[in-house]
C-alpha cells in the first residue's frame, strides 16, 4: 500500500455530531475539555433527566388519583370545629389538639 492511501482514523463524537481530524488521546482530551463538548453532553443527559422525572411525577399522580378516587388533593380537616391556633405546631392524627385535655 502506498503511504497516501493510508488515512489516519477519525474519531466521531456522538454528543457534538462531528468527526475529529485525528484519533489520538491528546486530540480527544482537548475536544472533551472544550466548552462546546461539555454543553452538548449536558444537553444530552438533561433530556433524559427531564423525561425520567416527568414519568415518575405522572406515575405518582396516577397512583394517588386511583387510591383516593379524586382528581385533586384536598387536605382533610383534622378538627373541623376548632380554628387552627396561631403559632401552634401542626395537628397529628390520633392526637388531641394542644388545647384539649389528654385522653386516658
Amino acid at each position: 500500500t502506498r503511504q497516501s492511501e493510508r488515512k489516519m482514523p477519525k474519531y466521531y463524537c456522538d454528543y457534538c455530531d462531528i468527526f475529529l481530524t485525528h484519533d489520538s488521546p491528546s486530540v480527544r482530551k482537548s475536544h472533551n475539555d472544550g466548552i462546546k463538548h461539555k454543553i452538548a453532553v449536558e444537553q444530552y443527559y438533561s433530556h433524559f433527566e427531564y423525561h425520567n422525572t416527568q414519568h415518575i411525577i405522572d406515575a405518582k399522580v396516577r397512583e394517588f388519583e386511583t387510591r383516593s378516587g379524586v382528581g385533586y388533593y384536598a387536605a382533610p380537616m383534622m378538627y373541623p370545629n376548632y380554628p387552627p391556633p396561631s403559632g401552634a405546631p401542626p395537628a397529628y392524627p390520633n392526637f388531641p389538639p394542644p388545647s384539649s385535655p389528654s385522653r386516658q
